[in-house]
């Protein structure tokens, strides 16, 4: 796996702007995606939580350091576990399903589908005010569902049943993590 920011800018853009094409060609690679997280997620995350560091720290009066860091480690530590708990449960459900139990094609789906998610956090991170863009890392359920038609097969009429499950669980796990760490980042600070 090649690792530029040009290469990972490339990727964002055929992701989101033409994703059936980007996962017939990610259907065609062969090469271990085990390192994805850490070439494609964990630079996109790193500018995301520098983004949120920025950002709070700017919107304060009192030019503390200690919050918009704890802010940024919050950032970290959410991606991440929302990655390894995403990977574990859309694996998992695939042999619920019926399908093959395909790791690669797991990670694959989690990295690719958090994107919107990251890139909504950049902008976000930075302008705290800008909130209710959150609502475009909806897309990411869009990505996972087309990702997860091209890389896996299911036997009859499992597949939206098996998309939608994981979809919902993920979304279920994104959301406890995200209350949770800002909980413990308030209770702290």
């Amino acid at each position: 796996m090649e690792f530029s920011f040009s290469y990972i800018i490339t990727l964002i853009r055929e992701l989101l702007f033409t994703p059936s094409e980007f996962w017939k060609a990610q259907k065609e690679k062969k090469d271990g995606s085990g390192m994805l997280w850490l070439t494609y997620m964990l630079p996109i995350l790193l500018v995301a939580a520098s983004a949120v560091f920025v950002g709070e720290f700017f919107k304060r009066t009192d030019f503390f350091i200690e919050y918009p860091l704890l802010k940024a480690l919050r950032e970290i530590a959410l991606f991440i576990l929302q990655y390894f708990i995403s990977v574990f449960i859309t694996a998992e459900l695939m042999k619920t399903f019926g399908a093959e139990k395909n790791a690669e094609a797991a990670r694959r789906l989690v990295v690719y589908s958090m994107t919107p998610l990251l890139l909504v956090s950049i902008i976000t991170g930075l302008f705290p005010f800008l909130y209710v863009l959150d609502i475009l890392g909806v897309y990411s359920f869009y990505l996972f569902w087309l990702g997860a038609k091209e890389l896996l097969s299911f036997p009859e009429n499992k597949e939206h049943s098996y998309i939608l499950i994981t979809i919902v669980a993920n979304f279920f796990v994104f959301s406890f993590l995200s209350v949770f760490l800002s909980k413990l980042l308030n209770a702290y600070y």
